[in-house]
């Protein structure tokens, strides 16, 4: 962007087949300006997508 207006983040998602049958699923955040913009991003999609996982590793 030239006209320094912000950028609004993108979600991309997508699923692929991998060579030994099994399948993939990929969400993509683009459009991030900061790596602080990135790593809030990767803690919400943490918390939403494994939430009780995380906070028992964290207990044990």
């Amino acid at each position: 962007m030239t006209d320094k207006q912000p950028s609004q983040p993108i979600i991309s998602l997508g699923y692929d087949k991998a060579p030994d049958g099994t399948y993939t699923a990929t969400m993509t955040v683009s459009g991030l300006l900061t790596e602080e913009q990135a790593a809030a991003s990767l803690d919400h999609m943490e918390r939403l997508f494994c939430g009780s996982e995380v906070q028992q590793k964290e207990i044990q």
